[in-house]
């Protein structure tokens, strides 16, 4: 094979990656949104923060009870937000993405009742589902969602232990939850961003030059 050739190969399975990529990106689901990520971010630090200063009048069950209201609050505010937008976005990618957070949102409920006289357990267990959820929805996401489920389920696991030996705080799960939707922030933001850099670098003309 001469080198031209082999040249010429490399570069169309260049371009070919591109492509890829290119369809990749636009396969991904662009309704969760950056700023509301922030903003769950900013109620998880400023409830755990509340909680900090009337922890001594807490119990496990209003521990669990406010990171309850926080979720749903959290829930509600991100379905509010797709429904707002609901005639942009496309209606199959929107239904399939909710459906793989749903399963583990409608556990994590369902496990509230039955385990309410060891709710110090109940937050950890949130979290875990909560990662799994993210997991879950990975195909419609970055990569690097994957990475944010796992440090969600492995910070679950020890609030869960921790709780489980007698060590309470409200700090774990505010600083987890912040902490965790800031990241998340980040990877959406990515998202929303690529459209445009990609537009942009399919709009450019070849760079071609004669050898």
């Amino acid at each position: 094979m001469s080198a031209g050739s082999e040249f010429d190969v490399e570069d169309a399975l260049r371009r070919v990656a591109d492509i890829h990529a290119q369809v990749a990106r636009s396969s991904f689901f662009r309704g969760y949104r950056a700023e509301i990520a922030v903003g769950q971010a900013i109620l998880a630090f400023g409830t755990a923060s509340v909680e900090w200063i009337y922890w001594a009048a807490l119990d496990a069950q209003g521990h669990a009870t406010i990171w309850l209201a926080v979720a749903l609050a959290c829930a509600l505010a991100s379905l509010v937000d797709l429904a707002l937008r609901r005639r942009s976005l496309p209606r199959a990618l929107t239904r399939l993405a909710a459906l793989q957070l749903t399963p583990a949102l409608a556990v994590g409920l369902a496990l509230a009742p039955l385990l309410w006289d060891r709710a110090e357990l109940l937050p950890g267990i949130w979290t875990m589902l909560f990662g799994v959820g993210l997991l879950s929805s990975a195909p419609y996401l970055p990569g690097h969602i994957r990475l944010l489920g796992l440090f969600y389920l492995a910070a679950g696991a020890v609030m869960a232990h921790a709780a489980g030996i007698g060590l309470s705080s409200p700090w774990p799960m505010g600083l987890t939850f912040c902490g965790g939707q800031l990241v998340a922030a980040a990877i959406l933001r990515e998202i929303q961003v690529s459209p445009a850099a990609s537009q942009q670098q399919t709009s450019s003309p070849p760079n071609t030059s004669d050898d």
